[in-house]
């Protein structure tokens, strides 16, 4: 099987088809990033409460947790190339109904069309998984990882400073980068060689055994409780900041008595928040990473990030200033980065080798539930203080990193660290 991917690595897209998937998923991406810090702010325009933020946010994860499992598995069968490039072709229509969302109603419609077509990033792992060996795997969700990193710290940005045009042009901007991004996937890619024999269908069998196997089971219960918190942190930061400290997003007057464009100048500070946050992200994912895995290997990383992730946490839940806000938003990347490629490495090398489509899809199913689930429930307990979603997700955290180190104390030796010299640039 090594043999077979270095012979599809040599005969991809050029020299390195790693490459060419980090520029498609960043630019795809990065019409992601645009969108999801305008939520908070065009919802509130349109009078919408944080609960009912949390489920526009659900409904983008509801469509992805449904679907995910449905793309990865025609992927296995039809190729990745095709679901790739039609997910983002159909990603581009839901960013021009946003642009046009001119009520609660329109704004849930393009984040559940969005979450259709979105849901086959677990494609673009499968096709990292049929390029790589399992000892350079978590390298290559590395890059995927750095792709999310970058679209989300590039993304808030340009989407903030865009709305300084019109509310329409972020919307707009996110089409034109997704078609693109379509088209260079048409164009660059080659459908990667992959383990013969079709994939089996993915019904409750399948879907039992992965989670009554140990070893894919936790990894799964993992990504739920970190994206469950993280889920929580996206969809609320705005609102948190513009609950506790309005002056920093330059609205005068309290939030329930603000006009709608005293709203929209949130948009730009949220943004450029959101981009510190995800340089820090995307530097580990794309660079440290594959210097730390040799070194810990992923099943330590996996216990690294939640304590990353929750100290950042508290620290904003307990901020009595906007500077502690600060130093907790630079901590927190540190455990996304570390903790995202890991895991996904994790479940890759457990998974059985033709059904990596099918395995990771329903890991990215998993990640879209815990989506789907955080950002409501996050919505629903900051009636009960700004401060709530991130002190709730730290105590989740602790309890993520305690299951991440039974995982490591009973399976870690199965995961051997492999040597530094050995890794292949992609």
């Amino acid at each position: 099987m090594t043999g077979a991917r270095a012979g599809a690595s040599g005969r991809g897209a050029g020299k390195s088809p790693l490459l060419f998937i980090f520029l498609v998923v960043f630019i795809d991406l990065l019409g992601f990033g645009i969108v999801i810090p305008l939520l908070p702010v065009y919802s509130k325009a349109y009078g919408a409460s944080e609960l009912q933020l949390g489920l526009i946010f659900a409904a983008f994860s509801g469509m992805q947790f449904v679907f995910a499992p449905l793309w990865g598995r025609w992927s296995d069968r039809i190729g990745r190339k095709p679901i790739l490039v039609g997910g983002l072709i159909g990603t581009a229509g839901s960013y021009v109904l946003f642009a046009h969302a001119d009520s609660l109603a329109l704004l849930l419609a393009s984040r559940l069309l969005a979450g259709f077509f979105g849901a086959n990033i677990s494609t673009a792992q499968a096709y990292i998984a049929d390029v790589t060996t399992p000892e350079n795997r978590a390298k290559g969700m590395g890059l995927i990882g750095a792709a999310f990193g970058l679209g989300f710290t590039l993304g808030p940005f340009i989407g903030g400073e865009l709305t300084r045009i019109s509310p329409h042009a972020p919307g707009w901007f996110a089409a034109g980068f997704s078609l693109a991004a379509a088209i260079f996937g048409w164009i660059i890619l080659r459908e990667p060689e992959r383990t013969s024999g079709e994939s089996r269908l993915f019904g409750f069998g399948q879907v039992k055994r992965a989670f009554t196997e140990p070893r894919i089971g936790v990894l799964f219960v993992l990504s739920y409780f970190f994206l469950f918190a993280f889920s929580s942190f996206e969809a609320m930061f705005t609102r948190f900041g513009l609950a506790r400290f309005p002056e920093v997003f330059h609205v005068p007057v309290s939030l329930e008595n603000a006009t709608l464009d005293e709203i929209m100048q949130a948009a730009p500070i949220a943004g450029r928040y959101l981009m510190g946050i995800g340089i820090i992200s995307a530097i580990i994912q794309g660079g440290l990473i594959r210097r730390l895995v040799p070194r810990f290997g992923e099943t330590k990383l996996a216990i690294a990030g939640p304590i990353f992730l929750g100290i950042g946490f508290a620290i904003v839940g307990f901020a009595t200033s906007w500077a502690w806000v600060v130093v907790g938003c630079l901590v927190m990347p540190l455990g996304f980065g570390l903790n995202n490629p890991a895991l996904t490495s994790l479940v890759s090398r457990a998974a059985p080798e033709h059904e990596q489509g099918a395995f990771l899809g329903l890991n990215q199913s998993v990640s879209s539930f815990a989506r789907m689930t955080g950002p409501p429930f996050a919505g629903f307990v900051f009636a009960y203080g700004p401060e709530k979603p991130f002190l709730i997700g730290a105590g989740l955290l602790l309890v993520s990193c305690l299951v991440a180190r039974w995982y490591d104390a009973r399976f870690g030796a199965s995961y051997p660290r492999r040597a530094a010299t050995t890794a292949v640039e992609a």
